[in-house]
C-alpha cells in the first residue's frame, strides 16, 4: 500500500536541485525514537523523490524499543498489531546537508499508519499537537535546550582530561580540532552555537546554542545531541548525555528555557508589575509546578536520571520556583524586556527534547486554561523545604504520577501514554532483573555497570 504525502512538487524540485548542486549521493530519512535516539534509513539520492512523495516503509514498533532496541510488550504498536510497518513522511523544511558525513543529507520524518493515520505515540507529533493547541490560544513558543555531556575515548572509555576545572581554557580546548569541528558543523546545520566550555566533571563539556521558534527548537536539540555523538565517533571519541554516568561526578542536565509570545511580543513580560512578570507567566509556572511529579517521567525518563536530584547539587529536588534561584525547579529570568523567560530545571541530559517540550507545554497549558496561581517564590535555598511537592526519586514513582495525572494524560494523548508507560515499565523490569538492590535506598547512591551498559553509548 502506498500513500501520497501531499508534498509540494515545486518544493520537492527545489530540494532535488539543492541535492544535485551539493553533489549529494545519499539521503537519510531520520526520526526520533521514544528516547530521543536517531533511527533512520539511508537511501540513494535517486530514490529521494519517490520516498518523499509516497513515504518510506519503517517498522512502526521502533517506538516501542528500549534503548538497546529490545522489544517492550503492551505498547499497542508491536505484537498487538502483528509488528507492522509504518510509512514515515518527511518534513521537507528540515532537509539539510550533513557536514560531517560523506555526500549525505538528512531529512526529519514522522510515522503514519498505513491507512494514513498519524502515529500519535511519536514524540515529534505529540509536541506538534501541543504547539497547535498553544497556537489556538494565540501564542507561539520560543525555547532552547541547555545540555551538558561527557566525552570519553571510544575504546578505553577514559576521559580526555581529569578533574573539575570548569571554564579553564586549557580544558575548554583540550582537543581544539574536535571541539571546533563540533562548533562549525553545528552552525552549518543551523544550530546557532553561543558558548562552549569545559564543565564540572572529567571530560564533561557544555555547549549552548540559541533558542528557536516552535518545533524547530526541539529539532535543533535532536540534531545537536545526535550530531555531536556522530562527530565524536568519527574522531575516536564517544559522547554521552546519560544523566549520571558516575555517582561521584557531576550529572548531565538539560535546562529548558522557554517563553510564550503573542502578537510579536513576549507574553511573559508585564512592565507594570514590580517583578516584571505577567499573569500569563505566572499561570504557566503554576501549571508546571502542579504537574511536576508527572512531568518528571518525561524530564528524567530513565532509572538513572533521578540520581541527579540531590540536595545542594544545583539540581532541583522539589516543585518550587524563584527569581534567579538555581535551587528551585523553575527559575525565572525576569529581565524586564523581551529576554524574560522561564528555565525549567527538571530536565535530565537523557531526556528526549520533543517530550520535554511536550511535557512542559502540557503542564503549562493547564495553568493557562485554569488561570492557576503559583505559591510564593522561593528567595533562599529551596532544598529541604516543608510543605512543597518533592520530585519523584525513582522512575517507578514518576511513571505512576504520570499515569494518575488525568490532565497530563489527556494533553499528551492516550496513545502516547500507553506506549511510553509500557516502554518504561519494560526498562524498569530490566533494571530490577539486573540489579538485585534496585528497590532499596542504596540504589540511588551508586551507578551500576548495567546502567552504563544500557545508556551510555546511545543516550
Amino acid at each position: 500500500m502506498t500513500t501520497s504525502t501531499n508534498v509540494s512538487l515545486e518544493q520537492l524540485a527545489n530540494l532535488e536541485q539543492q541535492l544535485s548542486k551539493a553533489n549529494i549521493d545519499f539521503v537519510r530519512f531520520e526520526q526520533t525514537d521514544t528516547h530521543g535516539i536517531s533511527r533512520s534509513k539511508t537511501i540513494p539520492v535517486r530514490h529521494f523523490r519517490s520516498f518523499a512523495q509516497r513515504g518510506l516503509n519503517f517498522l512502526l514498533g521502533q517506538l516501542g524499543f528500549d534503548v538497546q532496541a529490545g522489544v517492550a510488550s503492551e505498547t499497542g504498536y508491536l505484537a498487538e498489531l502483528g509488528f507492522p510497518d509504518s510509512l514515515i513522511r518527511p518534513d521537507l523544511s528540515t532537509l539539510q546537508i550533513l557536514p560531517w558525513a560523506d555526500k549525505t543529507a538528512r531529512i526529519l520524518c514522522e510515522p503514519y499508519f498505513l491507512d494514513g493515520r498519524p502515529a500519535m505515540a511519536a514524540p515529534r507529533l505529540v509536541a506538534k499537537k501541543l504547539l497547535d493547541e498553544l497556537a489556538g490560544l494565540g501564542y507561539r513558543l520560543y525555547s532552547g535546550f541547555e545540555y551538558e555531556f561527557y566525552m570519553v575515548d571510544a575504546l578505553t572509555r577514559q576521559p580526555p582530561f581529569p578533574g573539575i576545572q570548569i571554564f579553564a581554557t586549557l580544558r575548554n580546548n583540550f582537543n581544539e580540532a574536535l571541539v571546533y569541528q563540533i562548533l562549525r558543523d553545528m552552525a552549518a546545520m543551523g544550530v546557532d552555537i553561543i558558548t562552549s566550555n569545559a564543565e564540572y566533571g572529567p571530560g564533561q563539556m557544555e555547549i549552548n546554542f540559541a533558542p528557536a521558534w516552535d518545533i524547530a527548537a526541539a529539532d535543533q536539540a535532536f540534531t545537536f545531541k545526535n550530531g555531536v555523538k556522530e562527530i565524536a565517533q568519527r574522531n575516536g571519541m564517544m559522547v554521552s548525555f546519560m544523566t549520571k554516568p558516575q555517582i561521584e561526578q557531576s550529572a548531565n542536565g538539560c535546562h529548558y528555557h522557554l517563553s510564550l509570545w503573542k502578537d510579536g511580543e513576549n507574553a511573559f513580560v508585564d512592565a507594570t508589575r514590580q517583578d516584571g512578570l505577567s499573569a500569563v507567566a505566572r499561570h504557566f509556572i503554576a501549571g508546571q509546578l502542579a504537574h511536576a511529579a508527572a512531568l518528571t517521567a518525561l524530564a528524567a525518563p530513565t532509572v538513572n536520571c533521578a540520581k541527579r536530584y540531590k540536595l545542594y547539587s544545583f539540581a532541583p529536588t522539589n516543585a518550587t520556583w524563584g527569581f534567579e534561584n538555581r535551587t528551585v525547579g523553575v527559575r525565572v529570568k525576569a529581565t524586564g524586556d523581551d529576554r524574560t523567560h522561564l528555565e525549567n530545571r527538571l530536565g535530565a541530559g537523557a531526556s528526549n527534547p520533543y517530550l520535554l517540550m511536550a511535557g512542559c507545554l502540557a503542564a503549562g497549558l493547564d495553568g493557562l486554561k485554569r488561570k492557576l496561581e503559583p505559591p510564593p517564590a522561593v528567595a533562599g535555598i529551596a532544598y529541604g523545604m516543608d510543605n512543597v511537592t518533592n520530585l519523584p526519586t525513582r522512575l517507578d514513582d514518576a511513571l505512576a504520577a504520570l499515569e494518575q495525572d488525568t490532565v497530563m494524560k489527556e494533553q499528551l494523548g492516550a496513545e502516547f501514554v500507553k506506549l511510553f508507560s509500557a516502554v518504561k515499565r519494560h526498562e524498569i523490569n530490566k533494571a530490577k532483573a539486573a540489579m538485585p538492590d534496585y528497590d532499596t535506598p542504596g540504589f540511588n547512591e551508586r551507578v551500576d555497570d548495567w546502567e552504563r551498559s544500557e545508556y551510555f553509548e546511545f543516550l
